[in-house]
């Protein structure tokens, strides 16, 4: 089992020696991240309902969560983060077009103004810390107040878990597709 980075930092555990307790919560959700954040076994069940709620029940659609998230997992350069919500958004109808826009930014003219804003916000916050008056601006006209803490909650828990995707060097799923550079018709940002 290899990952983008070579041998993972931290091998993944066997699903069999997952708790009981581990198992149960995860349900269908044993991936190789929960898999390798079980050797912390109370971070993980702490985490796990925070993880739910922003990935499936935040107040922005599923098209603007998986065009932030597919953003951060390109900023970050996670393979782990883009190969598994790559699949995401292509059940929920992404195309190649839309695929390759989250690489080119929020320049790319695929973009309504709307999701053109959730990429510069993305942006600003991986490589400021903040968000920009400008991407504010931007922002307010196509969201609600609690659509806006929604979006910055995700950005930032997308962030957190392509880091410690990285640092641990987490080997992608089976059958997981890995970053658009490997991948001809993808324009590199």
């Amino acid at each position: 089992m290899t990952s983008h980075h070579g041998k993972p930092g931290l091998e993944p555990m066997a699903e069999a020696d997952l708790s009981p307790e581990i198992r149960e919560m995860l349900g269908q959700w044993v991936f190789n991240l929960h898999k390798t954040l079980a050797y912390s076994e109370k971070s993980l069940e702490r985490w796990m309902p925070f993880a739910k709620h922003i990935l499936q029940d935040n107040t922005l659609s599923v098209r603007d969560r998986e065009i932030a998230i597919l953003r951060v997992g390109w900023n970050c350069r996670s393979p782990y983060e883009w190969g598994m919500h790559e699949g995401v958004a292509r059940s929920v109808g992404f195309t190649d077009k839309d695929l390759e826009a989250i690489c080119v930014g929020k320049d790319s003219d695929n973009w309504t103004e709307s999701e053109a804003s959730i990429i510069a916000a993305v942006d600003d916050l991986h490589s400021q810390s903040t968000i920009s008056d400008e991407s504010w601006a931007k922002l307010k006209p196509h969201f609600s107040k609690q659509q806006l803490v929604d979006m910055v909650y995700l950005i930032g828990q997308f962030h957190m878990i392509s880091i410690m995707l990285n640092a641990m060097r987490t080997p992608l799923e089976d059958n997981v597709a890995s970053m658009p550079q490997d991948k001809p018709h993808f324009t590199r940002a």
